[in-house]
């Protein structure tokens, strides 16, 4: 029972941080933060479709120093586990992060560093739109529990709803600043 007492606190903190967060970085810094205390991750990662739907960019990442080093505005191809969960709307777990990123020659010469890493791709979208995936990732040779996947489900949510809220204030803001 204290372990499900704890991923609810962790579920309520991570909602009102998220909240709170005047960035997508920070957006995701917290998500880190509030989820240390119940899972360890090497990283999460914001990709965001392109206006075209075929293609992804990377918008945002926090991860470990050791993560690899592919910048802010990669482009991703809407392939393999990427297609999947955009298509299908529900998490895809990757068991080894090296073999799917060998499908996307943007990320296969940084497929060595992440062997033996798991990751999980959880759609971001609200009732209006799909905005893309957040992508989460283990350490080597950790495991995600059920419990994560679900809040990781319920957080990738939360991440949507605030990119919809920030594109909201930024057209409200160029709309003010016009008239």
């Amino acid at each position: 029972m204290r372990s499900t007492e704890a991923r609810y606190r962790t579920l309520l903190d991570a909602s009102s941080t998220l909240a709170d967060q005047p960035t997508v970085k920070a957006v995701l810094h917290s998500l880190r933060d509030v989820l240390s205390s119940t899972s360890r991750l090497h990283g999460t990662e914001l990709y965001v479709l392109n206006d075209e739907q075929d293609s992804l960019r990377v918008l945002e990442f926090d991860r470990d120093p050791d993560a690899p080093a592919f910048k802010i505005g990669t482009k991703v191809s809407r392939i393999g586990a990427a297609a999947r969960v955009l298509e299908e709307q529900k998490p895809v777990f990757i068991p080894d992060t090296s073999q799917e990123m060998l499908k996307h020659p943007e990320l296969a010469p940084f497929a060595a560093e992440v062997v033996g890493r798991t990751s999980y791709l959880f759609p971001v979208s609200t009732a209006q739109k799909r905005y893309g995936f957040l992508a989460v990732t283990k350490l080597q040779g950790e495991e995600f529990a059920l419990e994560d996947v679900e809040m990781l489900r319920s957080l990738a949510s939360h991440v949507a709803v605030a990119l919809e809220c920030a594109l909201a204030r930024t057209t409200q803001s160029f709309i003010s600043d016009k008239w």
